[in-house]
C-alpha cells in the first residue's frame, strides 16, 4: 500500500510538470527490482493523449532504443526479463524524438547525479548529448533513496530534474 501510494504522488507531482504538460513523446521505464511503479504515470500518459516508448536494450550496442507502448497491448521479455513491446508492429523514436525521458535509479544526490542498476544503458544512450534540452531527463525515486553525495565518473549523465513521492529537484 505504501508503494502504491509513493507511485501515486510521484505521479501527480510529474504530470503537474510544465514540461510534462507539453510533452507528447514520453520514454517511461517498465518497474522492476524496486523501483517506483511507473504504470499509474504510464496510465496518466495515455489518457492525456501522450505517447509512450518503453525502453529496449539493443545487443549491438548496449545503448537503448524507445518502442512505442499503448496499455493493454501485450508485452514479451526482453533482455534480464524486463517486458518490452514486441518487435513486430512496434514504432520506434530516436532519443533526440523523446520529449520527456523518465529514468530508473537505485539513488540520487543533490547535484542530479543518478546511480542505476550498474549496466551503464542510460549513460551510453546519453553520452554525446551534452546538455540539449531534448529529451528533458527526469529521475523517478522515493525521497528515501536520495543520498549526500553519488560517486560519479565524467561520462555518466545527469539528470535535469528527480521527481520523488514527497518533492522535485531541478537543476
Amino acid at each position: 500500500a505504501l508503494d502504491r501510494r509513493a507511485a501515486a504522488l510521484a505521479t501527480r507531482r510529474l504530470t503537474a510538470l510544465d514540461r510534462w504538460q507539453r510533452a507528447r513523446h514520453i520514454g517511461i521505464y517498465w518497474p522492476a527490482d524496486g523501483e517506483i511503479d511507473t504504470r499509474p504515470l504510464i496510465a496518466a500518459a495515455t489518457r492525456a493523449g501522450k505517447r509512450v516508448y518503453l525502453p529496449v536494450i539493443r545487443s549491438s550496442s548496449g545503448d537503448l532504443a524507445f518502442r512505442r507502448h499503448r496499455p493493454g497491448e501485450p508485452l514479451q521479455r526482453g533482455r534480464f526479463g524486463l517486458p518490452i513491446p514486441p518487435r513486430a508492429g512496434a514504432r520506434q523514436r530516436r532519443l533526440a524524438g523523446l520529449d520527456l525521458l523518465v529514468m530508473p535509479l537505485v539513488g540520487f544526490d543533490a547535484a542530479g547525479h543518478r546511480l542505476g542498476m550498474g549496466g551503464g544503458f542510460y549513460d551510453r544512450t546519453l553520452a554525446g548529448r551534452g546538455r540539449c534540452r531534448r529529451p528533458l531527463r527526469v529521475g523517478l525515486a522515493y525521497a528515501c533513496q536520495q543520498h549526500p553525495a553519488i560517486p560519479h565518473d565524467r561520462w555518466d549523465q545527469r539528470l535535469d530534474r528527480v521527481v520523488t513521492d514527497r518533492t522535485v529537484h531541478v537543476w
